[in-house]
């Protein structure tokens, strides 16, 4: 089962939300636009839902929307139209997810997801 964290305002499809269980739900105060973002808790039994997800980002030229999630001892990095993953644990796949995020223009500050079970 996946379980992560996405933010409702990164969506352009909304239906990827069949897909998902919500556990929890938080709007959240920002110095971006929108100025309130929506956190969605969730899993997902989905099990293609990663690929799902990719398809069902917004395309964003002021921000690189991503949604981190987990299933058993794997984290995903999930952006629009591409899914990075790695084995938690495995530094040298980490740092290789990290300098892409870096190259897609993720500031450093969002790259410290938690790898813990939420």
């Amino acid at each position: 089962m996946y379980a992560g964290l996405l933010i409702k305002e990164s969506l352009s499809d909304e239906r990827i939300l069949d897909f998902v269980e919500i556990k929890n739900v938080d709007i959240w105060v920002t110095n971006n636009k929108p100025r309130y973002w929506t956190a969605i808790s969730f899993v997902s039994n989905c099990m293609e839902f990663p690929e799902k997800l990719s398809k069902a980002l917004r395309e964003d030229s002021q921000m690189q929307w991503y949604v981190d999630l987990k299933m058993d001892n794997t984290k995903y990095i999930v952006l629009k139209d591409l899914v990075l993953k790695y084995e938690i644990g495995n530094c040298i796949e980490k740092e290789r997810v990290i300098k892409n995020c870096i190259e897609l223009g993720m500031p450093m500050e969002q790259l410290d997801w938690s790898e813990e079970d939420k």
